[in-house]
């Protein structure tokens, strides 16, 4: 996200004459300041500012062979767009901060999916969706248990095939090995 700076530059020359020296001392001041902003986020204003207001008060451009004693000072500021979208990107980060915590809390212990909209939703949860929720809940606990493990064992094995042809195979020896063991053809869906 870009900056909006003002720099003020004060120097004097050497007795080396050199033409364009006004726009030498702008273009190394300027790339001073860009090299330190371009590894800083726009979150902060004034830190940024005092970074690149540092840097620019270091003794590497206070005297070269064409100009000396100067001093530069950066004012930064954001323009209104840049302001809308960084509260945008700090929204968004702490939404998806806020969606991994529950997804780890709501994983871990699948009931806080039905108290979770519950408490979004107090009193207009009608009864059939609150047992939908159940189901849920109960759905991504057996997912831990049950679904999750064998998918990770079975990313295993289909990492030990590079032709799609054996890979295929492999999927239908799986399916008869799961219904060989459920005594019978595994069923398509579950009932509602």
């Amino acid at each position: 996200m870009p900056f909006e700076a003002t720099l003020t530059i004060v120097w004097r020359p050497t007795l080396k004459g050199r033409q364009n020296l006004e726009e030498l001392v702008r273009a190394d001041t300027l790339k001073t300041a860009v090299e330190v902003a371009q590894n800083l986020e726009a979150t902060d204003v004034l830190a940024a500012q005092d970074a690149i207001n540092a840097a620019l008060g270091t003794t590497d451009l206070a005297r070269t062979r064409h100009y000396r004693r100067l001093t530069a000072s950066v004012a930064l500021r954001l323009s209104p767009e840049s302001r809308e979208v960084l509260v945008q990107r700090r929204t968004d980060a702490e939404r998806v901060r806020r969606l991994c915590f529950l997804k780890t809390q709501l994983y871990d212990h699948p009931a806080l999916v039905v108290l979770d909209q519950l408490e979004q939703r107090p009193g207009s949860l009608e009864p059939h969706q609150v047992a939908d929720l159940q189901r849920l809940a109960r759905s991504i606990k057996a997912s831990d248990l049950w679904w999750h493990p064998m998918l990770e064992q079975w990313e295993r094995v289909g990492r030990g095939f590079n032709d799609p042809e054996n890979q295929n195979r492999a999927m239908h020896v799986l399916l008869e090995a799961l219904t060989k063991l459920n005594d019978g053809p595994l069923p398509d869906s579950e009932p509602a």
